[in-house]
């Protein structure tokens, strides 16, 4: 608009300027067709040789920490630029990068983000969008610099205390004799080298004697593999509102609601399968995850820290977006289920549907414990009442999470059961 009434004004001077004949009305509209060219091609020349790298801190991070990023802005003309908009596109929230610079010949700006991590899942960061404009302010101009990458936060994950470790193995547990990648206590056989085996695998006395390499295989030890079973239909879930959650505990059905909020349903269901995980596989237990959200994820057990990277990288993206019943994905996974198996179930949902599946897990010497999140917290009618006495009819360790409890502090106190109870 700015630019119209100067053109307007240009126009307005010029026809002056021919009906009176004044030389200096002349002088003054060549003057301002000067500053009109003068402040365009300053504009187009400000978005030249500009460019932006981003430096973060990690590619990953987690629900609770600080992620820093790095912004670093560079001018490889010869010209000044006087002022320089950086808008920043990025998805994660609360991150802030928009900010105005000004740059020196060949010079750079380098400055810092400081964002907190509130929420999980896997966030674009960029592009970025500079603005450029002349002294008068009559020019602007954009451009995108398609500077992006991806940060993946990890849900929180709380230290369970006062845990009896998960030392013992299962009586009658079989013996897995499937070949692993790791080093355990217990050698399954041996066999000749392959490229891409560990010098540490080499059995060097049985090598000598065949006069070429041999390799130990090893196998894990006979204990229980757990089986983390999360409940993510859309039908089951509660999200309270962020900007009421101070003043009331009235929550939205998953199913209605527009926004997310670390306060609902899904997210402490997230953060319970997350604690359990970490729990676990510190104590060199093989965990494996199946749930149906978005999609199907069905992850097999394993153990050390890659399983414990894959399994945080899914339960990052995970939503309660799924239509399966709980108690359908149950039965549908059954007859993959051994009876070493221990299942640990995680769900919100108080329908009979996935309780009267129970039994035929039972029936299967297949062990079930489950952490319930008492959806009557959230804002739900019904209370669990009913759903922990069915599961205490049928021995089935239950550990309750309610709204506002620390998530680790609730599995310490009930999970000492589940300890003997897998042994």
């Amino acid at each position: 608009m700015k630019i119209v009434r100067f053109i307007l004004a240009i126009a307005l001077i010029a026809l002056l300027a021919q009906g009176a004949h004044l030389r200096l009305l002349f002088v003054l509209d060549y003057a301002l067709i000067g500053v009109l060219v003068f402040s365009f091609v300053w504009t187009r020349l400000s978005l030249y040789g500009i460019t932006v790298e981003r430096r973060g801190s990690s590619e990953r991070s987690q629900v609770g920490h600080y992620f820093d990023e790095f912004i670093t802005l560079r001018n490889h003309f010869i010209l000044p630029k006087l002022w320089l908009e950086v808008t920043d596109n990025s998805e994660l929230p609360g991150h802030k990068l928009t900010c105005v610079q000004s740059l020196r010949p060949l010079g750079r700006a380098e400055w810092k983000a400081r964002t907190y991590c509130s929420m999980r899942g896997r966030y674009r960061l960029g592009p970025i969008i500079i603005t450029a404009g002349d002294p008068f302010g009559l020019f602007r101009l954009q451009r995108c610099l398609p500077a992006h990458c991806y940060l993946t936060i990890y849900p929180t994950s709380l230290e369970i205390r006062h845990f009896e470790g998960l030392n013992g193995t299962m009586p009658g547990g079989n013996t897995i004799s499937s070949p692993t990648h790791h080093i355990t206590p217990n050698i399954n056989g041996l066999r000749d080298y392959r490229p891409g085996d560990s010098l540490n695998r080499i059995h060097w006395a049985s090598s000598a004697r065949q006069r070429r390499l041999i390799v130990k295989e090893f196998e894990f030890d006979p204990e229980a593999d757990i089986q983390l079973f999360l409940d993510l239909n859309v039908e089951g879930h509660w999200v309270v509102d962020p900007d009421q959650r101070k003043e009331s505990t009235v929550a939205l059905p998953a199913s209605q609601a527009t926004f997310r909020s670390s306060d609902s349903t899904e997210e402490y269901t997230i953060a319970a399968a997350a604690t359990l995980t970490r729990h676990f596989l510190e104590r060199g237990r093989s965990v494996g995850l199946v749930a149906w959200g978005q999609h199907h994820e069905q992850i097999a057990a394993d153990r050390g820290e890659r399983q414990l990277i894959k399994l945080f990288e899914a339960l990052a993206i995970l939503r309660t977006q799924g239509s399966t019943d709980f108690g359908q994905l149950i039965t549908a996974e059954l007859p993959r289920l051994k009876s070493s198996d221990t299942l640990v179930l995680v769900t919100a949902s108080l329908e009979e549907s996935w309780i009267s599946v129970l039994p035929m897990l039972l029936r299967k010497n297949i062990k079930v414990a489950v952490a319930l999140i008492e959806p009557g917290t959230f804002g739900a009618k019904q209370g669990s009442l009913l759903t922990v006495g069915g599961l205490a009819s049928m021995n089935i360790p239950t550990y309750l999470i309610k709204r506002g409890d620390n998530i680790g502090q609730a599995l310490s106190t009930e999970l000492t059961k589940l300890a003997v109870y897998v042994r």
